[in-house]
């Protein structure tokens, strides 16, 4: 049995509908209709025997944060007739223990957008704000999500996982305090 897919309820309301089916132990599918099925497990951190292989939901919860701030990054900059080369971005949550229990504190993302000229470089900051102000996954959180970020001209030559120095900014839902 999948899940159905999105379909307006009006326009002011989405779903989105997703099945899960448990498989053994700490780990379930994640079934979405015309979507190739795949498993999600307890991470290492709280299930020793967790399968390396294996995404966790505290990943796609990060994943969720940087996927959508990538599609907002491209579509807002087809808005503003910003052009990049290439971007590419890494995201940290961080887990604390609170009174609950585990919770993340806070996600922060870290993009690099290369631009061919100066020109589209002054134009990639201001998209680069308003993708992160528009992001409809961070602004559903109730943690924190920063964003830092570097637009560099010229063409795409750092490993996407190479660190870098980045440009701090915070939009008013990054301050969510729940």
């Amino acid at each position: 049995m999948g899940a159905s897919r999105p379909h307006s309820m009006s326009k002011e309301e989405l779903r989105y509908a997703i099945f899960s089916r448990w498989v053994k132990e700490k780990i379930v599918t994640i079934e979405i209709d015309g979507k190739e099925t795949f498993q999600v497990a307890t991470p290492l951190d709280f299930w020793p025997d967790a399968p390396t292989d294996v995404v966790s939901p505290e990943e796609l919860f990060v994943a969720a944060a940087i996927s959508c701030y990538g599609v907002s990054l491209s579509g807002v900059s087809k808005k503003f007739h910003a052009v990049f080369t290439d971007f590419n971005i890494t995201g940290v949550g961080i887990l604390q223990k609170r009174e609950l229990g585990w919770e993340f504190a806070q996600i922060t993302i870290n993009a690099k957008i290369f631009v061919p000229t100066a020109s589209d470089k002054k134009k990639m900051a201001k998209v680069a704000e308003r993708a992160h102000t528009y992001c409809l996954v961070a602004n559903s959180m109730k943690c924190p999500v920063r964003l830092n970020y570097e637009i560099i001209i010229g063409p795409s030559s750092v490993p996407k996982s190479e660190g870098a120095e980045f440009r701090q900014y915070s939009s008013s839902h990054t301050d969510n305090q729940a």
